[in-house]
């Protein structure tokens, strides 16, 4: 694509000396969309590997101030770059999209971004390019545009608006202060028109990329949580249970800690399906979810293994502690009341098996099957009730 523009800029050059109208200013218009052109290419290939090395992360303008100060440090250092490759049409001004670049920062980072880059971007022009007068223009015509886009971001419109009123404005007082810069004012129409162009189509580009960016990497996130996630508790499913499962064996059998697991099964609750409608049970099982996370521990792995039937996997916890907890979990189901609708509310019960490494099983990967036959017990034994298969005890 790059040859393809070059040989296309190159053509036009050749076509208008021909006719020898405007050459200079065609050869001067040529030089400043290839080296525009090169820019666009850099800005668009940065933010392709930025949105890869962030993909994890949720960026957006309500983001928690640490985001927003690496937001403001990255849109300052690809200012940097872009400064470090900016054009020179004129041997007096130089050119770039170091104002695109501060939209970008202050549109999908706030404030806070905005001003950092701004800073950042003020001070290397000065420090890069020595203390004169386009410098100081360069430096107040950034302060111009923080403030300007800090502003207009912080307006309640569409991230679309948002870029079209921090276009214009950016080339308003670029246009502004090109004049005052430039000599050469017979061509300074042909100079501008060729600068709005390519600002323009550099921030619909970037605009429209950075927003293609962000869905992908929000896509990317959902299914990155719905194939770990139950999509009803927002617990660990089965699949990733069994991830940390192996890695929690592995753990204990290096490290020679003890390792507990909860099976948890609740008590009659087909009878409640059948009852109330399973989008009913669903509510039970969303309640039973948070009740089970809000009494363990902040490390233990909490997790639906289908149906109606939980996991607790306590790390580096011995059985009687696991006991405890298996105990707390019991009462706290027992006694909490479950609401289905305004005139609808239920009570439940669940059976708990309890299995320990390597007090009830010395084959930590026995665990899971001798948590299995202890729920099993505990519903014999009447249901309602934490049960470890220890010599059949509950």
């Amino acid at each position: 694509m790059y040859a393809f523009v070059i040989y296309g800029i190159s053509k036009i050059e050749l076509y208008c000396e021909t006719l020898g109208y405007g050459t200079f200013m065609w050869r001067v218009g040529s030089i400043l969309l290839r080296d525009l052109f090169i820019n666009m290419i850099m800005v668009i290939g940065f933010i392709s590997i930025l949105s890869q090395l962030i993909k994890k992360y949720e960026i957006r303008n309500s983001s928690s101030i640490r985001s927003n100060i690496m937001i403001g440090v990255v849109a300052g250092l690809l200012g940097l770059i872009i400064m470090i490759l900016s054009i020179d049409p004129t041997g007096t001004t130089i050119l770039n999209f170091r104002n695109v670049i501060i939209t970008l920062a202050a549109i999908y980072g706030g404030t806070i971004s905005v001003i950092i880059c701004g800073l950042m971007v003020s001070l290397f022009r000065i420090v890069y390019f020595g203390i004169n007068m386009p410098s100081v223009f360069g430096a107040i015509l950034v302060g111009i545009v923080v403030v300007g886009c800090g502003l207009i971001t912080r307006l309640n419109i569409r991230t679309t608006l948002k870029w079209i009123y921090t276009t214009l404005y950016n080339l308003t007082f670029s246009s502004v202060f090109l004049t005052i810069l430039i000599k050469d004012k017979i061509n300074i129409i042909h100079f501008l028109l060729i600068y709005w162009g390519m600002n323009c189509l550099i921030a619909f580009l970037i605009a429209y990329y950075s927003d293609y960016c962000l869905m992908a990497n929000s896509l990317f996130r959902k299914l990155q949580f719905d194939s770990t996630k139950d999509f009803l508790t927002g617990l660990n499913n089965v699949r990733n249970f069994d991830n940390l499962f192996n890695y929690a064996i592995k753990n204990a059998k290096e490290k020679k800690e003890h390792l507990s697991l909860l099976m948890i099964d609740i008590d009659f609750f087909k009878k409640i399906n059948d009852t109330y409608g399973h989008s009913k049970g669903d509510i039970v099982l969303y309640e039973l979810g948070k009740i089970l996370s809000e009494n363990c521990r902040s490390f233990d792995i909490v997790s639906r293994n289908g149906g109606e039937e939980f996991t607790v996997l306590l790390i580096d916890c011995p059985k009687a502690q696991a006991i405890q907890i298996a105990e707390r979990i019991r009462f706290s189901v027992e006694t909490h009341t479950f609401i289905l609708s305004i005139e609808t509310l239920i009570k439940i019960t669940v059976s708990i098996g309890v299995a320990s490494y390597p007090e009830i099983t010395n084959e930590v990967e026995n665990l899971l099957e001798r948590a299995d036959i202890s729920l099993y017990a505990a519903k014999y034994a009447g249901r309602n009730k934490v049960c470890t298969n220890n010599q059949n005890v509950c």
